[in-house]
């Protein structure tokens, strides 16, 4: 896989980690022509079952700390599409999960429909939030009749073969001409990435293929006609998480820290965290503030669509 890069296609580049702990056969390469970050992998892997291990099981968490913690994060998404769109219309959520955003997107307004291919996710969104949902995998043309005001990915880049050749084609067939697109990703120039070093949590070889930059991303999608109209790098969910796993792992920690706080909280894990997070929490907003935060996310417009009164790019909420 990716024997030469999968945006610009040269063959020639860098190594950034050779030896990955969380995959025997990956290492992860920097392309010597256009910069691009990405997964080099030497072994066939079971596509089939990277989705399928205790960490992606579907887990009813309703009412749980994560489960707020996202209906906070969601929230601000959905007041920034506020201000952006303030005549709400129809959203497309591309890799939609359980159906989290779906549903909050429902409750703020919007008339929201989501792509999910894993299909016990997609079951419960549409058991659980009553969500219409494509289970197919994507591969050209308009989804639910196309036309959607919004389209949002949040962390789908990353796990695709040739994100350039799918958005595009995703896009340029449900997008409207002014309508927003909302990109999410994790930060591979993020504080806690360089923290950790080879062993950061948002690697994630072999299921993340892609490794991102806020400039690489930029170049990305302006190269596909669209520009920012603001940039955020704050998260707790992924952000703070993040930091606190790499504050970890630089003493010694060696576990998942997402699975291990919904399944396995022993009073030791506990303590390292309640001891870890103040510190995790202050060095990730200061990041966020620096645009050094763990993950980008984007709001764009095509490039030829002028919105008034937006601005270029901010570093927090």
């Amino acid at each position: 896989m990716n024997a030469c890069c999968p945006i610009c296609e040269a063959s020639t580049y860098q190594y950034l980690f050779k030896v990955l702990p969380q995959c025997e056969h990956g290492s992860i390469v920097r392309c010597s022509r256009c910069a691009h970050c990405y997964s080099l992998l030497a072994a066939n892997v079971d596509a089939a079952a990277l989705y399928s291990d205790e960490v992606y099981q579907v887990v009813e968490n309703r009412q749980s700390i994560f489960d707020r913690i996202l209906n906070w994060e969601y929230g601000h998404v959905l007041e920034q599409l506020a201000r952006l769109r303030p005549a709400k219309g129809r959203l497309l959520d591309f890799g939609g999960g359980k159906g989290k955003f779906g549903w909050l997107a429902r409750e703020a307004g919007w008339d929201p429909r989501c792509v999910e291919t894993s299909t016990a996710r997609a079951a419960y969104a549409r058991e659980v939030y009553g969500l219409d949902v494509d289970t197919n995998f994507y591969e050209r043309g308009p989804l639910f009749g196309g036309h959607f005001d919004v389209v949002t990915l949040f962390h789908v880049l990353e796990h695709l073969p040739h994100p350039q050749a799918l958005l595009g084609e995703l896009v340029a067939a449900n997008l409207k001409p002014d309508g927003l697109l909302v990109i999410e990703v994790p930060n591979i120039s993020s504080w806690q990435a360089r923290l950790a070093g080879n062993r950061w949590m948002h690697l994630d070889v072999p299921r993340h293929i892609q490794h991102f930059s806020p400039q690489r991303l930029a170049r990305l999608l302006g190269d596909m006609g669209f520009r920012p109209v603001r940039t955020t790098y704050a998260s707790v969910h992924l952000g703070v998480l993040g930091m606190l796993d790499s504050l970890m792992k630089r003493f010694g920690y060696g576990g998942n820290i997402i699975y291990e706080l919904k399944n396995r909280r022993t009073p030791a894990l506990m303590a390292k965290v309640a001891l870890a997070l103040p510190f995790a929490a202050l060095l990730e907003g200061l990041a966020s503030m620096a645009g050094k935060g763990g993950v980008i996310r984007m709001y764009l417009v095509r490039t030829q669509i002028q919105e008034p009164g937006s601005r270029e790019s901010t570093h927090a909420f």
